[in-house]
């Protein structure tokens, strides 16, 4: 699914496509309905639910409208340029390259997205004064940043696309990759697990101030369950996001260096489509697993249920 767009012959690019298997087409159509789903349900909750529209949740918004994007444009233009034979030879470079920008755009702005909810998360316990501060434009101009960001860092490839050294084009585009793998995933990562690390021994800290001055063990039961859940989530989203985003700035990589590529299919398989179904999981991991979201999902059916009966 990823393809060597280096090449100067758009045949062997098309040839790069036409060697997928036709069985993902299969596999993209209902990955792409539930992306769909799960974050247009974010979408839906935004709307009925007015008490959701706080300045933090504004991200995990954001959050979901990238995700979104997946859906209903990414995967559906690598289907259209993968399945049909109609486009030209001489635009299907350019086509394949809008594939991978968009699939680069996607992932480096879902990145940057996590990396600001763990950063207001982080706020939020180690900074609560600061977090307090935090208005609705702030957070606007931080997705602005995310946004602006993300969309100059993916298509700056386009930029030497018709660059006559391929020498020089080869080179500018492996470090371009490697950019992205060091600013992108490696640095945001490290402070994700810095962050996710003090906050949890600042949850512990504060459980064994409250065990000093209270002697109900019902409190104290209530604080390692929380303490637990914590240590559950946090972990779920470090191994989250380096299962599912570092194969694929790793496969971006290789693709850039190996001459021969068709040893990378079936990775690059299993990755994509995991690297797709990130799309799933991140409306679950940031925005349902968050209290007043699930009230809110549990309030609407409830009323859904109450007006069907």
């Amino acid at each position: 699914m990823l393809n060597n767009t280096n090449s100067t012959e758009p045949q062997h690019v098309q040839d790069d496509i036409v060697g997928v298997d036709i069985q993902a087409i299969a596999e993209l159509v209902p990955v792409a309905l539930l992306i769909i789903f799960a974050n247009g349900l974010v979408f839906l909750l935004f709307v009925k639910r007015p008490r959701l529209r706080k300045p933090a949740n504004y991200v995990l918004f954001s959050l979901a409208a990238c995700d979104f994007i997946t859906g209903v444009i990414n995967i559906p233009l690598f289907i259209v340029v993968a399945f049909t034979p109609l486009i030209a030879p001489r635009d299907l470079l350019y086509m394949v390259l809008l594939v991978s920008v968009f699939n680069n755009f996607t992932a480096i702005s879902a990145c940057y997205h996590i990396l600001a909810a763990t950063t207001e998360k982080y706020l939020s316990i180690i900074w609560p004064v600061t977090h307090r501060l935090m208005t609705r434009k702030t957070v606007f101009i931080v997705l602005q940043v995310v946004w602006v960001v993300s969309f100059i860092v993916a298509f700056i490839p386009f930029t030497w696309v018709n660059m006559e050294e391929k020498e020089t084009q080869g080179k500018l585009t492996l470090g371009h990759v490697i950019f992205c793998l060091v600013a992108v995933f490696l640095l945001p990562y490290a402070f994700m697990i810095y962050a996710f690390v003090v906050i949890f021994k600042s949850i512990a800290k504060r459980g064994k101030a409250k065990e000093n001055t209270s002697s109900r063990s019902s409190q104290l039961c209530r604080q390692a369950a929380l303490e637990k859940r914590c240590l559950i989530l946090f972990v779920s989203m470090a191994t989250v996001f380096l299962v599912c985003w570092l194969p694929w700035f790793i496969l971006m990589l290789l693709y850039k260096v190996k001459d021969n590529v068709t040893d990378l299919e079936i990775a690059t398989h299993s990755f994509v489509l995991v690297r797709y179904a990130t799309s799933i999981i991140n409306p679950v991991l940031y925005t349902f697993f968050r209290r007043d979201f699930k009230t809110a999902l549990r309030s609407l059916f409830q009323r859904n249920r109450s007006r069907g009966q």
